[in-house]
């Protein structure tokens, strides 16, 4: 009885080092701000992506200003290095009166750039996170 007590709290140990997040070690509060050509970006997700384990993401407000979530119940990031790219959030855009459902939003030329140039496929850009970063700033032209 005490032999299947042990193998069982063994496996559930490993179980729980193999799985991401788990007790969410590791994991650090990470906010900012992103901007492009000196303007804020608003309506953009933010994608940091680790060498290891599961990406964040935040959403970009009017100021350009955003919080990562690790997971919908954690914010942050886990620490390390980061790949970092951005997408459009053609969501928020959905809702704003004058939109046409189902059609594609107008993106001005700068914003075109931006999200082409730092797409997840493009972005070279890098972020290491290793504390709790309270005003990480993406300045990006």
């Amino acid at each position: 009885m005490l032999h299947s007590f042990i193998r069982a709290s063994a496996v559930a140990s490993a179980a729980c080092l193999l799985l991401a997040g788990c007790g969410n070690s590791g994991i650090v509060s990470v906010s900012g701000t992103l901007t492009y050509k000196g303007q804020p970006v608003t309506n953009a997700i933010v994608h940091f992506v680790p060498e290891k384990g599961r990406p964040s993401m935040g959403e970009t407000d009017q100021n350009g200003r955003f919080t990562l979530l690790y997971d919908p119940q954690t914010k942050g990031a886990q620490v390390g290095k980061h790949k970092v790219f951005v997408m459009h959030n053609s969501a928020a855009d959905a809702g704003k009166p004058g939109s046409v459902p189902g059609a594609a939003p107008k993106l001005s030329a700068e914003s075109k750039d931006l999200f082409s140039k730092y797409s997840a496929d493009k972005s070279k850009i890098e972020v290491t996170i290793d504390k709790s970063t309270d005003d990480l700033k993406l300045a990006w032209d």
